[in-house]
């Protein structure tokens, strides 16, 4: 039931979530209530990648990608596929960007000192990093303080496709081609617009300007892709070879450093909203068992029985 459909946080699919969750604790005598919050959120209005060459290779028509995420046959989630959110990363700032194409690993500080080892200059540039290894918010940091103005982020195959015959996605458990990871690229806690206090209706809230200088969100635009579509612009970067352990999977393209001579123009426009979020809170029984002893913490100390009586306590969850 909670997978049959897309509930994305703020959308009233999410609230039917809760409502179900909260029937199904009661059906089962469980104590619990709901309790709302209006949170700050982002959701995409516009997004545009394409992909160029330079001159004189302008006989090469430009590339634009869909950013679609394909149905395959034997989907089981083809009939709701229309209520998924265009792919996107939660927080990332809003802006018009081009620049030469910089493949960066994973994204990683230690990425990026290889490619200054190498003499690769990141600055105005584009980075194209894959999923894996990092937080992806801490990949699109890493770019900004390598000096990118923005910051590509696809899911490898040689991390996520799987190989051989198994296939993907319905068949299996690897990402499709057209599959993105999406997520959020905020690294702080909770409401980024309420540091400190909680995101209660008519609440005290610091404006977007001063969020940024929380230092917990990107400060350059960012979009994540399909492993599909880095790929393709994979095969735009020239340059040095990149090493072996920086490489793909045994079909893909050649990995090459850059920068260019592919030039991708990234845009993307968010819409923040302070949209109501659902908390469910519910009491339950924990038993706890440690190697077959039993750790009592209801009487305010700890002991250890070896015997199968099991003392629990209360906690909110």
């Amino acid at each position: 039931m909670l997978t049959r459909r897309p509930h994305a946080a703020g959308t009233e699919a999410n609230a039917q979530a809760a409502a179900y969750v909260l029937s199904t604790l009661v059906s089962y005598n469980i104590d619990s209530h709901i309790v709302s919050y209006d949170v700050s959120l982002t959701y995409p209005i516009s997004r545009s990648l394409i992909l160029t060459q330079p001159e004189p290779a302008s006989e090469q028509l430009p590339i634009t990608f869909d950013l679609r995420q394909e149905i395959y046959d034997g989907d089981p989630y083809a009939d709701v596929a229309h209520e998924v959110l265009p792919t996107f990363h939660a927080y990332a700032k809003s802006g018009t960007v081009r620049g030469a194409v910089v493949y960066a690993n994973y994204g990683r500080v230690e990425d990026y000192k290889t490619l200054k080892e190498m003499g690769v200059n990141v600055t105005g540039t584009i980075v194209l990093a894959r999923y894996g290894k990092i937080f992806r918010g801490d990949i699109v940091n890493n770019a900004f303080e390598a000096g990118a103005i923005g910051a590509i982020v696809y899911t490898d195959r040689k991390d996520y496709g799987g190989g051989g015959d198994e296939g993907w996605f319905p068949k299996a458990k690897w990402m499709p081609p057209s599959g993105v990871q999406v997520g959020s690229v905020y690294d702080g806690a909770g409401d980024p617009s309420t540091p400190g206090w909680p995101s209660i209706q008519g609440c005290e809230r610091i404006s977007d300007d001063e969020v940024e200088k929380q230092g917990n969100v990107p400060l350059i635009p960012s979009l994540p892709v399909s492993a599909a579509d880095g790929e393709t612009i994979m095969r735009s970067v020239g340059g040095q070879v990149a090493n072996e352990d920086w490489q793909g999977s045994k079909d893909s393209p050649t990995y090459r450093l850059g920068p260019g001579p592919g030039i991708l123009n990234l845009t993307y426009t968010v819409r923040s909203l302070n949209s109501t979020i659902y908390l469910l809170i519910f009491y339950r029984t924990i038993y706890i068992y440690i190697c077959d002893m039993v750790l009592d913490r209801v009487s305010g100390k700890e002991s250890y029985r070896n015997n199968s009586e099991c003392y629990c306590y209360n906690r909110r969850s």
